[in-house]
C-alpha cells in the first residue's frame, strides 16, 4: 500500500508529527543485535506496510499503540529523502506531546520490518546490509534511532 504526496490529505487533520521514518541510502549507526556488527541502509521503495502498521513508543507491543495507519491516524508516503511519515499523536499522551515539544524526546524514530529481499557485504571488521524489500510492521519514537536522519517534529503552530 504505497502512497504519494499527492494522493494524502492536508488540512483536515491535525498532523501533530510528522519527519522521516526511513532516509534511503543512508548508512546507519553500527547495529550489535546479531552475532557480529553491521551497518544497514535501505533501498528506495523497499518498504511496503498495511492497516495493521502502528506507531510505538520505544517499540513497545504491550501498550496501546500512538496511531496506526488502518485507522487513519498515520500515513506514509515516500520522496526523494525516504520514507515519510506524518501522524496525529493521541490527545491522551499528553506526555509524549509535551517531551517532544520541549525536547526531551528530540523526534528520533526507529522501524520495526520483517525483511523480504536484502543484500550483504561483508569486510574483516563489519558487514552492510542493504534492505531491499520489507514489510514495515511499526515505526516507533524512541529516545536513541539507528539512523541519524530518521526523526520527526512538532507541527508549527
Amino acid at each position: 500500500m504505497l502512497g504519494t504526496l499527492e494522493s494524502l490529505p492536508t488540512s483536515d487533520q491535525d498532523w501533530s508529527f510528522r519527519g522521516c521514518a526511513v532516509p534511503y541510502r543512508q548508512t546507519s549507526r553500527t547495529l550489535y543485535d546479531r552475532a557480529r556488527p553491521y551497518k544497514e541502509k535501505f533501498e528506495p521503495r523497499a518498504l511496503n506496510w498495511s492497516d495493521s502498521t502502528v506507531m510505538l513508543m520505544q517499540h513497545d507491543q504491550s501498550g496501546v499503540p500512538l496511531a496506526r495507519v488502518g485507522s487513519g491516524t498515520i500515513e506514509f508516503y515516500e520522496d526523494e529523502r525516504g520514507l515519510m511519515f506524518r501522524c496525529n499523536l493521541p490527545e491522551s499522551r499528553s506526555d509524549i506531546r509535551e517531551a517532544l515539544e520541549r525536547g526531551d524526546l528530540d523526534g528520533s524514530v526507529s522501524i520495526g520490518f520483517q525483511c523480504d529481499d536484502d543484500d550483504w557485504m561483508h569486510t574483516k571488521t563489519t558487514s552492510l546490509r542493504t534492505v531491499r524489500k520489507a514489510r514495515l510492521v511499526e515505526l516507533s519514537i524512541v529516545t536513541a534511532g539507528a539512523y541519524a536522519g530518521a526523526r520527526g517534529s512538532m507541527k508549527e503552530s
